[in-house]
């Protein structure tokens, strides 16, 4: 979704963004260029999209900038000439942690690349063990979507948030257990999920495929926002819902440090350190004044942050730089 906002973006300032997807079915992807299919989630966006058989240099065309956003992508391309563009490498997490063979991502990160990290994390882990130097845009969300939306609570339940994910990294056992046990203690406390990738799910209140206004409603909603996720590259939805008025408990995950700051912005436990993320919930369920001051202090900083316009500007220099 991030590569999608900066393409749509920036062929709003008038450069020719096309989105490239791999797709080796001849027949759906001849079909899909000709009818210019795009996916249902990039809603009105304007930008040009196509099929192509892999990323052979025959297939890419000419370009001035070839960016890409996986290992497995920019190791495809390290050979191609610079007809094909400049080659520029998004790095949106460490995907050497649970992406693919560490070797394979390590010779990716090597490569004479330009490199722009969404994160301080990334910019740092990149330059310590690889000696590269990136550019840093941090991601960034639309405000005029998630901001704090005005909801109907008709009980005094502490609605508690989490992301319903399948991959095991993103914590969502642990995170299931900590409320789960919380609940048994404080029955006033009610487990609100949402996701993707499960159609039902066990919990108070579940929220399959939420999308823009509606993820900003379900957020301000909820009291309390909780990320178990080991490891985040930034860490978006945590931000979105900080946004939206959730004061958030989340593990030390990395990119998260842009935003959560213990105790002001956020409750922040260290990595995979369960009982402490169990403690700092159970603080924010028994100390509504707290809960009020972390939430209206993450408000706050989103407010701050600097918006996609912004963000799309710095993108749009570093890429003009490579030209």
């Amino acid at each position: 979704m991030i590569l999608a906002t900066y393409a749509h973006r920036l062929t709003l300032l008038g450069h020719e963004v096309k989105l490239l997807t791999v797709n080796p079915v001849f027949w759906r992807r001849c079909l899909a260029n000709l009818l210019k299919q795009k996916p249902s989630w990039t809603g009105g966006m304007n930008f040009e999209i196509e099929r192509i058989a892999d990323l052979k240099e025959h297939n890419l065309g000419t370009a001035d900038i070839l960016l890409v956003s996986t290992y497995k992508h920019a190791n495809a391309i390290k050979n191609l000439s610079d007809q094909c563009g400049k080659k520029v490498y998004l790095l949106q997490h460490d995907e050497r942690l649970y992406h693919g063979a560490p070797e394979e991502v390590s010779e990716a990160y090597k490569l004479p690349f330009k490199f722009i990290a969404v994160s301080s994390w990334i910019k740092d882990w990149l330059k310590k063990d690889f000696n590269q130097d990136a550019e840093l845009i941090l991601n960034t969300l639309d405000k005029n979507i998630f901001y704090p939306h005005k909801t109907e609570r008709k009980d005094k339940d502490i609605r508690i948030l989490m992301l319903h994910h399948s991959y095991e990294w993103k914590g969502t056992a642990e995170g299931v257990k900590i409320v789960n046990e919380l609940k048994e203690k404080y029955n006033n406390v009610k487990l609100i999920m949402y996701g993707a990738r499960q159609e039902k799910v066990q919990c108070d209140e579940y929220h399959y495929k939420p999308f823009g206004i509606e993820t900003a409603k379900l957020f301000s909603s909820c009291d309390i926002f909780l990320c178990s996720s080991w490891d985040e590259g930034f860490g978006l939805p945590s931000l979105e819902a900080m946004a939206c008025g959730c004061a958030v408990v989340t593990y030390d995950n990395g990119g998260s440090r842009d935003f959560a700051f213990d105790g002001s912005t956020a409750l922040v436990a260290e990595r995979r350190n369960i009982e402490e993320s169990k403690n700092k919930l159970e603080i924010l369920i028994k100390d509504k004044n707290l809960r009020k001051n972390i939430s209206e202090a993450g408000v706050q900083f989103v407010k701050e942050m600097p918006d996609w316009r912004d963000q799309v500007g710095k993108m749009e220099k570093i890429l003009l730089s490579k030209m």
